[in-house]
């Protein structure tokens, strides 16, 4: 979906979700009148107009084909008849959405979108009350989407907030990162491109001046982040779809072309899968087949040994080796 596609779906809902604010007042209180429902209105959803909350009335009684009616004596709306708000129907595509962004949702705890989230959420039972079309306990039951996150030690909505700034606003930041495979604390200039989640965990990608290079950083390792007055210009030929998808899962950059071999037991499992876009596959006569991608050889490695000895690399012979050396210091120790 468009950015502008999807502003037009939210303005919609927000629409929607007015004129049943509206229509309940209207339903529930006695006579509110065109003053009285600017007010509440105004206080519950954001500012709004005379001039919208009349229009809307007028959409609820042409478009919607509701009774309401104006009473000059009472200075209020009413209903002539008994009625309910007319909700358009979800599809099962529809239900399934909802079900789907409820877990992502998750994702977001402890950031500085989680309590729009939660509000977002309690707009959604607001607008759907029938129990039995849209009832989180039915849906729960229905299906779920394991994310499987990763808990966080680290209070991450400072820096996520002004993370998210710089990027929205091209300013350049300063970061005291902690590298947790050198044990070092270093401070960076960063232009920031992109937050992304993995897993769980936050990271956001960009240029860093110290390195000269796109680098990823992880968020609950930023133990203090300053955006600074210079704007950034991303380059025009950075992609950040592209980037994101460079990865065999996270890892991105000093990518080589690797070559494992799957006996023909894993060979089921490897083979009904998509694990990278680059991938090819070339089956074997005895039922073994050899995985061709171009990946990151750090992440290769961990992802070959949790195969155990039903996975061999063939090349390059550098990560060969790596494994080999892997192996011998397992040996130590079991």
């Amino acid at each position: 979906m468009s950015l502008k596609g999807g502003i037009k779906d939210l303005q919609k809902k927000s629409t929607l979700l007015r004129l049943y604010k509206i229509f309940s007042k209207i339903q529930y209180e006695n006579y509110p009148s065109l003053e009285r429902l600017v007010r509440e209105i105004s206080y519950e959803l954001g500012e709004v107009s005379e001039r919208t909350i009349k229009r809307d009335i007028q959409s609820l009684r042409f478009d919607f084909g509701l009774p309401i009616e104006y009473d000059r004596k009472r200075n209020g709306y009413y209903l002539t008849e008994n009625c309910n708000f007319p909700f358009p129907p979800l599809t099962s595509g529809e239900v399934l959405a909802l079900i789907i962004s409820a877990n992502l949702m998750q994702q977001f705890k402890d950031t500085p979108l989680e309590e729009d989230l939660q509000k977002l959420a309690k707009k959604l039972e607001e607008l759907f009350v029938d129990e039995a079309l849209v009832n989180p306990e039915s849906l729960e039951m229905a299906l779920s989407v394991s994310l499987s996150p990763i808990k966080l030690k680290v209070d991450i909505k400072e820096t996520f907030e002004k993370i998210f700034t710089a990027i929205r606003d091209k300013k350049r930041i300063l970061i005291n990162y902690y590298t947790i495979s050198s044990g070092e604390r270093k401070q960076r200039k960063v232009d920031p491109y992109h937050i992304y989640n993995y897993q769980g965990v936050w990271y956001f990608f960009g240029y860093c001046h110290f390195r000269r290079e796109i680098r990823d950083f992880a968020l609950d390792r930023i133990e203090k982040v300053e955006v600074l007055k210079e704007n950034f210009t991303m380059p025009d030929n950075f992609n950040i779809k592209e980037y994101l998808n460079s990865a065999f899962r996270m890892f991105k950059g000093n990518a080589e072309k690797i070559k494992i071999r799957f006996d023909s037991y894993e060979a089921k499992w490897i083979k009904e899968r998509i694990w990278h876009e680059t991938q090819k596959i070339i089956e074997l006569e005895n039922g073994d087949i050899i995985l061709e991608l171009t990946a990151n050889p750090v992440e290769i490695k961990r992802w070959v040994m949790s195969h155990g000895a039903h996975a061999e690399v063939l090349e390059p012979e550098s990560l060969r080796k790596e494994i080999k050396e892997e192996i011998e210091r397992l040996k130590e120790i079991y």
